[in-house]
């Protein structure tokens, strides 16, 4: 029998901030060192994007792809990990109906990377502790 296919994580992120507030967050080093990282800037499609949580724990993979104010993604792999397992995260950031904004967080890939659910289990619970953050920061932002 075949192993069930490791889901995506989903995480989905509404704000009374505006999309191209939260689109700042997102993508602007300098904010996104707020509620999660070191960012490198995005640059163009096949650039390397890196994200650095100190301690040797870099995060690097290629601009996927890009519309700015609304979508980026990019790969995910630990370059101290062996062996190197990358999968793929993927931001948007749409309107909200009424205002504010949404943001989807999708990460995905883990069964072309050969990782496991635990694995998964284990970013999901990252990810979810980086947007209640991020909510945080954007919601004091909105209230400016």
């Amino acid at each position: 029998m075949d192993p069930q296919p490791v889901t995506p994580i989903r995480l989905v992120l509404r704000s009374a901030a505006p999309a191209p507030v939260a689109w700042a967050h997102l993508t602007d080093p300098e904010l996104v060192r707020t509620w999660f990282t070191e960012a490198s800037p995005l640059g163009d499609v096949g650039d390397t994007y890196r994200l650095d949580f100190g301690d040797d724990s870099v995060v690097e993979g290629a601009l996927q792809e890009l519309e700015p104010g609304r979508r980026f993604a990019h790969g995910w792999a630990w370059l101290d990990a062996e062996p190197r397992l990358e999968t793929l995260v993927t931001w948007t950031v749409e309107p909200a109906e009424g205002g504010g904004s949404e943001i989807l967080l999708v990460h995905d890939g883990w069964d072309r990377a050969g990782a496991d659910e635990a694995l998964r289990d284990d970013h999901e619970a990252y990810w979810s502790g980086y947007l209640d953050d991020l909510a945080d920061i954007l919601e004091d932002a909105a209230a400016r």
